[in-house]
């Protein structure tokens, strides 16, 4: 068996025990990378979030082209791991921000706020996130979750 690793934009960093998951629609031309977070387009479809969209939920797996659904998590208590489009500053803690496509790549707005989508959460002691200095390793948890009222 051959493994193929697969980048992802972000990762789950303190993931709750019981992560569920339920399928949304997509068209079957639409390629949503795994590791990304998804929103919905106007006919409700699952899209790749990007700076305009308004609520969202996280693909672990994604779905490529052909499939008509993709799984996200059903549950919003879940921090995830990615990276920033400047440098992160002790500032930066607690704000509300939103994705931004860099170069095909999903990051962390840290700048320009207009949906708010994420929000900047603080790191673990053991672990090296959230440093100063650096656009790496940023956690955030979904701060507007596709799932609420």
């Amino acid at each position: 068996m051959k493994i193929i690793m697969v980048a992802q934009d972000f990762k789950v960093y303190k993931p709750n025990k019981q992560l569920g998951q339920v399928t949304l629609p997509k068209d079957s031309a639409t390629v949503i990378r795994p590791g990304t977070f998804v929103g919905l387009d106007g006919s409700k479809e699952a899209i790749e979030a990007d700076a305009t969209t308004a609520a969202i939920a996280y693909t672990e797996d994604g779905a490529a082209a052909g499939e008509t659904t993709v799984s996200v998590y059903e549950k919003n208590d879940v921090f995830f791991q990615g990276t920033a489009d400047r440098a992160y500053a002790a500032t930066d803690l607690n704000n509300e921000v939103d994705i931004v496509i860099n170069t095909g790549v999903q990051e962390i707005d840290l700048d320009a706020s207009s949906t708010d989508v994420l929000k900047v959460m603080p790191a673990q002691p053991d672990r090296e996130s959230n440093q100063v200095g650096s656009e790496e390793r940023v956690i955030v948890k979904i701060n507007k979750f596709l799932f609420d009222d």
